[in-house]
């Protein structure tokens, strides 16, 4: 049984996780004016056109009525840039799928995924990926909206959010408290990787890897035709232009192109553009233009994403593709750009082994002087993981990828990630039958969250959602193991999350749920 608090006195509810879910998922939907049952990324963006501009709508609203909530801000004002390129995906597979109908009203939904082709492909993954996403943080969102940080709690003892996602909220609700924006920022940026990192990803990687090469050229001229709709914020080939240096023995000689440095389809590519230039500049433009960045997300998405659509930037695109060149002389070789250094060429090379040492807490040379560092290969490929705890203790794994952040700009790291390779239903319970056993928690948890995959999948939902296992402590570090139901209906992906630390102002004591 889990238990809420209401107004300070413990009341009994009896609602498994999923039930708890469903319910603040289905007062989101509700909220945002969504037929949950008519959402069918499948069926395009033009069938889907009110569901999407209702889910951004909601952010939208979300953040002016509650302006510490800036993950929803981000959310809504990012809105454009994405529906414009829905609308654009859609294009071509919308009047194929028409035409397909207009001949045979009951063309089967295998048809009618085939005609719209590689567009098609793509159109129905960003709009699954949009789906995921509101599934994860309307859930949260409405939770706090309405019992605040005991209804998220609530959400963290029935193992649905891990403890740092709970240490974000307490962040944003202490930090929107006390008049404190950099704990409400440090919060909402915690949100934003979950997002980006344990929900979304996923759908990046098939984007990444679908009929190669086709997929890696198409998610490269998706990252040259990026348009930010963040005032202030650059796209991706602006931050990170593609350089070519020649070295001579007195000077070198340096060649900018208009071609970008990267693909945001490669996490450590993308996380470094959101951390470095996006993220701030957003919180940069709301903290000196808030009534203009509230005017922006109230204003219907459909009316601000006209001038990012291809058709109207089609211009301007191709003028910068002329006069994007630039040679440069120096008599200094020039450094690696960031993007270079922690993202391109990071990904480009399969890491043999990573060791991570945890044994005492980091600080900041563990993350290379940077707020994160992430290991991964742009292929995904496989790399062994080792990490040295306290105790004698050690975590070995071979993984995807690893991400170790600091909450505080500028501070030492408080927490890392390590994402194993997707398996299915069979492989990952006898995962967690093994960690169970090698790091203390029961076994019987394992057995539940099964039957619980089982029943959902019975009953056809097919609902984002992550379970948490949580062992004992391994010293200062507090270690636990995330199960994430990704994209493919039997897919899986479990995480090992490690955290530690005083978070800006929330410890890992406050930031566990009261039991």
């Amino acid at each position: 049984m889990l238990t809420r608090v209401v107004d300070g006195v413990p009341a009994a509810s009896t609602k498994t996780p999923h039930e708890i879910k469903e319910h603040w998922l289905s007062r989101a939907a509700e909220r945002a004016g969504i037929d949950r049952n008519r959402w069918d990324p499948e069926r395009g963006a033009e069938e889907n056109r009110g569901v999407i501009e209702a889910v951004y709508a909601y952010y939208g609203r979300l953040y002016v009525d509650n302006p510490q909530l800036k993950w929803a801000g981000l959310a809504g004002m990012i809105g454009p840039a994405f529906y414009a390129a829905f609308r654009d995906l859609g294009f071509f597979p919308n009047i194929a799928r028409r035409s397909v109908q207009a001949v045979s009203r009951r063309a089967s939904r295998r048809l009618l995924r085939e005609v719209g082709g590689d567009l098609g492909y793509y159109e129905r993954t960003f709009l699954e990926m949009q789906k995921k996403i509101f599934e994860d943080a309307a859930t949260m969102h409405e939770a706090y909206l309405d019992g605040g940080i005991a209804e998220i709690e609530l959400l963290c003892r029935a193992r649905i959010i891990d403890v740092a996602t709970l240490t974000a909220w307490k962040q944003i609700d202490a930090g929107h408290r006390r008049g404190d924006t950099a704990l409400v920022d440090c919060g909402n940026r915690t949100l934003l990787f979950r997002e980006q990192h344990d929900i979304i990803d996923r759908f990046y990687v098939q984007l990444l890897n679908h009929r190669r090469p086709i997929g890696p050229v198409f998610t490269y001229l998706m990252t040259l035709g990026g348009a930010p709709s963040v005032p202030g914020a650059d796209s991706y080939p602006k931050h990170y232009p593609l350089k070519f240096v020649a070295r001579l023995p007195r000077f070198a000689i340096t060649l900018k192109t208009p071609a970008a440095d990267g693909n945001i389809a490669v996490f450590a590519n993308r996380w470094r553009l959101i951390d470095d230039d996006t993220l701030p500049d957003f919180f940069a433009f709301i903290q000196d233009h808030l009534d203009e960045a509230r005017g922006m997300v109230a204003t219907p998405v459909s009316k601000r994403a006209r001038p990012l659509r291809l058709i109207a930037r089609a211009g301007t695109l191709a003028w910068k593709a002329v006069i994007g060149w630039r040679l440069t002389f120096s008599s200094q070789p020039p450094e690696p750009s960031p993007a270079t250094r922690g993202g391109r060429r990071a990904a480009r090379s399969e890491p043999a082994s990573a060791v991570v040492g945890l044994v005492t807490a980091p600080t900041r040379e563990a993350t290379a002087g940077s707020d994160s560092r992430i290991w991964m290969d742009g292929l995904r490929r496989p790399f062994d993981v080792t990490v040295d705890l306290p105790a004698g203790r050690t975590f070995c794994a071979r993984a995807e990828n690893a991400a170790m952040l600091a909450c505080t700009r500028g501070g030492d790291p408080t927490r890392l990630t390590i994402q194993l390779p997707p398996g299915d239903a069979e492989s990952t319970q006898q995962l967690i039958d093994e960690y169970a056993v090698a790091w203390g928690f029961p076994s019987d948890d394992v057995a539940g969250w099964r039957r619980g995959v089982e029943r959902r999948h019975a009953s056809g939902d097919r609902d984002y959602s992550t379970h948490v296992f949580t062992p004992d402590d391994v010293g200062y570090v507090h270690l636990e193991f995330q199960v994430a139901h990704h994209v493919r209906e039997q897919e899986f992906v479990v995480s090992a999350l490690f955290s530690w630390g005083d978070e800006a102002g929330v410890t890992a004591d406050d930031a566990r749920p009261t039991r």
